[in-house]
This record gives structure tokens, sequence and C-alpha cells, in this order.
């Protein structure tokens, strides 16, 4: 059941990523949206959060 965790949680740390390097690629002269880029780096943590646990295996 650790796979099942672990893939979980490096899916949403590249989602994370993902969201992060397009919200600054498409960033206009006032910068990336604020909304955007904390979805990003929320879907990060979480992902982290998940993949702790089975690092420790």
């Amino acid at each position: 059941m650790h796979w099942a965790f672990y893939y979980t949680g490096r899916f949403l740390q590249l989602l994370g990523m993902s969201i992060l390097l397009f919200a600054i690629v498409n960033a206009g002269p006032l910068g990336p949206s604020p909304r955007t880029f904390a979805g990003g780096v929320a879907l990060f943590i979480i992902g982290w959060v998940l993949l702790r646990p089975t690092m420790h295996k």
C-alpha cells in the first residue's frame, strides 16, 4: 500500500511544479497570479507530506 502513497505524492509534486512553472512563465508585469502560485505550492507540499512516511522505510 505504500506504493500508492508514493506515486500519488510524486504525481502531486509534479503537478504542483508544473502549475508553478505555468504561473511564472505566464506572469505579466505585476508578477504571477497569487492564487495560482499558492495552489502550486499547496499541491507540492501535500505531495511532500504524502511522500515522507514512504521514504523512511
